[in-house]
């Protein structure tokens, strides 16, 4: 005998005899979702919603739990489902997938600029992680895959923070200076409580050029397992700078006017590049002894020719993306210059 069940005829209709099929028997991808009344994502998140996933008949009575993220176009970005897949597929772990035990032994020069570099890393990590996880409570569940994409954001960085504080614990140095111009660069950008205003920052300007400096970093590692570690971390920032563009993009497709608004939110940090690039002196020249492989007056120039060529790297990179997202190539190329404007002190 059944129970007896509310009256729902004034709630609506279930979907029903929807069936996702696996995808040649890999599993069920989040894109395949999108079908039926969980695939229809509203302009704006339906009031008295609460919890419940997207496509769900939901009591008139439940309670409105106040997100203050309900636009769509505040967090959307049209390929954020397979964002979410390669995020879990790109998963890696800072105990195993790093051999350790082949760390090599190295000059105290240069292993002191490896730890002093992981040091200013850790400090970004830190920032990538939290400011995300601060809006996640704010978006709407109706916007649920980002939600899923911003929550493998954070353990990312958690990731981040872990293999970098081992990295400088591992191998004879450890964690070295801290500069207060980095922190208080950090904590403005904490302080932002726009979430466009938030991803722009970090993810298009500060994660698009922080990858152009794991890339660096790669490169100039003085042995292959520190090259690994800033390898595994450009990786992942790469799928965060994705969602940043496509983001950025979709938002900027949909109202225009937001060009205007972020360019401004850009100019108020002018000297946001010197925490990615080396606002401290003390990064400066750890990236300049990586560069140059060692610390001597010859090899410090030499590192030095090398960061100017990142720098300008970085600069054009960032030109190139504001323009595909939709900025003038005059708006585009002001932001970068404000942006990367702090480097010059230290050249």
């Amino acid at each position: 005998m059944s129970p007896n069940l509310p009256d729902t005829s004034a709630w609506g209709d279930p979907d029903w005899g929807i069936r996702v099929t696996p995808r040649d028997g890999r599993g069920i991808f989040l894109p395949d979702c999108l079908v039926g009344r969980p695939g229809a994502v509203p302009d704006l998140a339906p009031p008295n919603h609460g919890l419940a996933q997207r496509g769900s008949v939901v009591d008139p009575k439940t309670p409105d739990f106040d997100f203050g993220i309900v636009q769509k176009t505040e967090v959307w970005a049209d390929n954020i489902a397979d964002l979410v897949e390669q995020a879990k597929q790109g998963q890696w772990n800072a105990t195993t997938d790093i051999p350790w035990r082949d760390l090599p032994e190295l000059e105290e020069d240069l292993e002191r600029a490896v730890c002093q570099i992981c040091t200013f890393m850790i400090q970004n990590e830190y920032l990538a992680l939290y400011l995300p996880a601060k809006f996640i409570g704010r978006i709407d569940p109706c916007f649920s895959e980002v939600i899923l994409f911003l929550s493998s954001q954070v353990m990312d960085e958690a990731r981040h923070v872990e293999v970098f504080t081992k990295r400088a614990l591992a191998n004879g140095g450890g964690l070295q200076y801290v500069s207060s111009a980095t922190e208080w660069s950090l904590q403005s950008l904490l302080a932002q409580e726009d979430f466009t205003d938030a991803s722009f920052l970090l993810h298009v300007l500060g994660e698009g050029t922080f990858m152009e400096l794991l890339r660096f970093l790669e490169e100039v590692s003085p042995d292959p397992v520190t090259a690994r570690v800033f390898k595994l971390a450009r990786q992942d920032e790469g799928r965060h700078v994705g969602y940043g563009l496509s983001h950025i993009g979709y938002h900027v497709q949909q109202r225009p006017e937001v060009i205007t608004r972020l360019a401004q939110a850009a100019e108020k940090r002018t000297a946001f590049l010197q925490q990615v690039s080396g606002a401290s002196p003390f990064v400066l020249n750890a990236m300049m002894t990586l560069a140059g492989g060692g610390s001597s007056p010859e090899q410090i120039e030499k590192g030095r020719g090398l960061v100017r060529d990142l720098y300008s790297t970085m600069h054009n990179k960032r030109i190139r993306e504001l323009v595909h997202v939709g900025f003038d190539a005059e708006t585009a190329a002001r932001i970068s210059e404000l942006h990367g404007s702090g480097v010059r002190n230290f050249m």
